[in-house]
């Protein structure tokens, strides 16, 4: 029974192993297939089916391996067939491995070749495009007016936005081309196809261009063509407005018509705009569009014409219409300005009633105030207006008659008002002389009245530059009440003699006005005095101001300067610090001079009560206290620079001496010298280095000393010092030390060799 299992379990994984080695020989047929489709829809066909063979493979792996694992276990017994059992097992499991990168080698070229069919159909797919997009690129429509060619521009717009987004689909497929296997990527459907794209890419691009340009041009002349007819119609509009406008007679009339003038004008300016618009769009059609040359000129050279044309015509209305209204205006001033001198001729006619005494001068005065005035502007008007008489007469010969006719009467007017005023004077007498007086005594208390409010005023100047013009005006002030001090001594002088042994009321009130400008002639000297104390001190303040600024300036630069000064870390570096340094507080205190005259300055503004004395003294304290502390923090930093500096010279004296110590060192660890062949010369070098460190412990005494006593000045110092002089210690210790034991060893060696002659001398 036990034989009878055992044969059918060989039976078993004799046959289960050969049932699957026939399959795999099948598979392995079906795996050496050369076909790998012919286009890409058979190709991922082929690949699909693949991958349901690989789902197979997976599948088969587990039985596989339990039979190979039986058949292991069976020949591990050693029993009948074992031999044949394991070497069925080993060409099983080969076979499998042989499958499975067969497998893989299938599924490599098929992948490969739905890698090229895909990129040949992609491929084609672009040439397609390609053809469609030239065919839309190339199209010669290029509308027929300004709406369609706007319209074929926005569809031309999609098209090359559509010519733009294909450019990643072109270097996609040169990627594609560069990871084809060297079978596929040498094949002429590939190696000649990429560049051919390439250049139809290229020249679509550069059609899409060349149409985009046309389209531009064609649109650009469409809208001239437009813009030029609609600025035609306007003109034709306003030409036949002009050519109807007549100029009329009438004042009235003129302004309405001058009043449509005036809104022509800003039409004019836009369409001349419009116009300057056209003729550029001309000139750059000029210079892109070669098809249309003699329409773009036409219609510019039409459109410049009729405008020029039309401002001539305007020009000349308005010109036209500008004359009627200046001789209407004239004839206007004539009117007013004889109307103005009659009214001045009742004035002074109604003055004959009127007394010679005071109370009739006073009366006549009140009456003709202002007359002098009123007299000087009628006859700058009648000069203005024998100009315009002239000028009139000139330019329009067909009514200059009645133009002088009119420049005429003004005249005669005017020679009556004079006639009329030269009677009166006349007809005072003696009490011109009373007129004259109080004509010029209202003259002078108008002029008092004015430059008393002028320096009333309470401006303070807020700059420097303000209050120096400020005083200059009221020094200008002093000066003009100076000049007119002979007219108030002349005044007063005629108001006492026509007051003197006077007691009537009129007398009185000419007594009283007089006092009155004493008190005002009085009063402006003491206002001209205290103006002039508040605009020095507000002058004063502002000089003050700026010096302050330029000093706070200088001192911001010294607490700059103080506050960044470092300890150099070298004795030359030291040494130039300090001098350096000396120079700064030099110069700190030169400009000290600057400080303390602006401080001077301050108090003595303080002290004179000046508006600003607040803020003058906290200023003032503000820079004394700066100065101060720089001072003495610049005193304080020079001490530290000096002491650095004798710290400096000190660690300088230090690493020479250190050098030197090295520099021994190395001769008192040398061997050369215990090479000597005699003993006394040996004992020579040694006594002369023992005899130069002997002779150079000074220096480290001196520096030892130099040290202490530094340590002792500046006790910041120490723990530097403590730590130099330690460490120069311990060198020179060391020294000593090598030194001794060198001596020992020449000592040793030297009594060996006398030990080796005296043995010798023995024998």
């Amino acid at each position: 029974r036990a034989r009878l299992e055992e044969s059918r379990r060989l039976w078993k994984f004799f046959w289960d192993t050969g049932e699957e080695e026939a399959w795999m020989r099948e598979q392995e047929r079906l795996l050496s297939s050369e076909d790998v489709g012919r286009d890409l829809t058979s190709s991922l066909r082929l690949l699909s089916q693949h991958d349901a063979f690989r789902g197979e493979l997976s599948g088969r792996a587990g039985p596989l391996e339990q039979a190979l694992a039986r058949g292991r276990g069976l020949a591990a017994e050693g029993r009948l067939g074992a031999a044949e059992v394991a070497e069925r097992v080993r060409e099983t499991e080969g076979r499998w491995r042989a499958l499975a990168e067969l497998a893989a080698e299938r599924e490599r070229r098929l992948r490969e070749a739905a890698g090229f069919f895909q990129f040949q159909a992609e491929a084609a797919d672009t040439e397609a495009w390609l053809e469609d997009a030239l065919r839309l690129a190339s199209s010669p429509e290029l509308g027929h007016d300004e709406y369609s060619t706007r319209s074929l521009a926005r569809q031309h717009r999609e098209v090359q936005e559509e010519v733009r987004s294909h450019r990643p689909v072109i270097d996609a497929l040169h990627e594609q081309a560069r990871a084809l296997p060297p079978a596929f990527a040498d094949v002429p459907g590939v190696a000649g196809r990429l560049p051919a794209l390439e250049q139809r890419y290229q020249e679509l691009a550069a059609r899409a261009e060349r149409r985009r340009q046309d389209l531009q041009d064609a649109l650009s002349l469409y809208t001239m063509r437009s813009e030029a007819d609609a600025c035609g119609l306007w003109v034709g509009e306003k030409e036949q407005w002009l050519h109807a406008m007549h100029v009329p007679d009438k004042l009235e009339d003129l302004e309405v018509v001058q009043q449509r003038f005036e809104t022509l004008e800003p039409e004019m300016n836009n369409l001349a705009s419009r116009v300057a618009a056209v003729n550029r769009i001309a000139d750059q059609l000029l210079a892109t569009d070669q098809r249309n040359q003699e329409s773009i000129r036409a219609t510019r050279e039409q459109l410049n014409a009729r405008w020029e044309r039309f401002r001539a015509l305007a020009d000349q209305k308005k010109e036209a219409l500008t004359s009627a209204l200046n001789i209407q205006n004239y004839h206007l001033e004539c009117n007013e300005t004889t109307s103005w001198m009659r009214e001045k001729t009742k004035v002074i006619e109604s003055t004959q009633g009127l007394g010679n005494d005071l109370a009739g001068v006073m009366a006549l005065q009140r009456k003709l105030s202002g007359m002098e005035r009123d007299l000087e502007a009628i006859q700058g008007k009648v000069r203005d207006l024998r100009a315009e008489a002239e000028k009139l007469a000139a330019e329009h010969p067909e009514q200059a008659p009645a133009i002088l006719a009119r420049l005429s009467a003004i005249e005669a007017v005017w020679d009556e008002l004079c006639r009329s005023l030269r009677r009166r004077e006349e007809s005072l007498g003696e009490a011109s002389k009373l007129q004259g007086f109080l004509r010029d005594l209202a003259a002078f208390q108008a002029w008092l009245s004015r430059t008393q409010t002028a320096v009333a005023s309470e401006d303070v100047p807020a700059t420097l530059v303000e209050a120096e013009r400020l005083l200059s005006q009221h020094e200008s002030i002093r000066k003009e009440i100076a000049h007119y001090g002979d007219d108030y001594r002349s005044t007063r002088a005629v108001g006492r003699e026509v007051t003197q042994g006077q007691t009537d009321a009129q007398h009185v009130f000419l007594h009283q006005r007089l006092e009155a400008l004493d008190t005002g002639w009085e009063e402006l000297g003491r206002m001209w005095e205290n103006r002039h104390h508040l605009l020095s001190q507000a002058f004063a303040f502002q000089l003050f101001l700026r010096d302050s600024k330029q000093v706070e300036g200088v001192l911001s630069t010294q607490e700059y300067a103080l506050s960044h000064t470092e300890m150099p870390g070298t004795l030359p570096g030291a040494e130039a610090s300090v001098k350096k340094h000396e120079d700064f507080m030099a110069t700190m205190e030169a400009n000290g001079e600057r400080v303390q005259g602006l401080v001077a300055t301050g108090r003595k503004l303080v002290a004179e009560g000046s508006l600003h004395a607040d803020k003058v003294q906290e200023t003032v304290d503000s820079v004394e206290s700066r100065h101060r502390r720089n001072r003495d923090t610049a005193q304080e930093l020079l001490g530290r620079l000096r002491d650095n500096w004798e710290l400096q010279r000190f660690l300088q004296d230090g690493q020479e001496l250190a050098l030197w110590i090295n520099e021994k060192m190395l001769t008192a660890q040398d061997v050369s010298y215990e090479e000597a062949r005699d003993l006394h010369t040996k004992w020579q070098k040694h006594q002369a280095f023992a005899a130069e460190l002997a002779a150079n412990k000074g220096w480290l005494e001196k520096m030892e000393k130099e040290g202490q006593q530094l340590a002792s000045a500046k006790p910041e110092l120490e723990t530097v010092v403590t730590e130099k002089l330690a460490a120069l210690r311990g060198l020179w210790d060391e020294l000593e030390s090598t030194t001794r034991t060198k001596a020992r060893r020449l000592f040793d060696a030297n009594r060996a060799e006398l030990c080796a002659q005296s043995c010798a001398a023995l024998r």
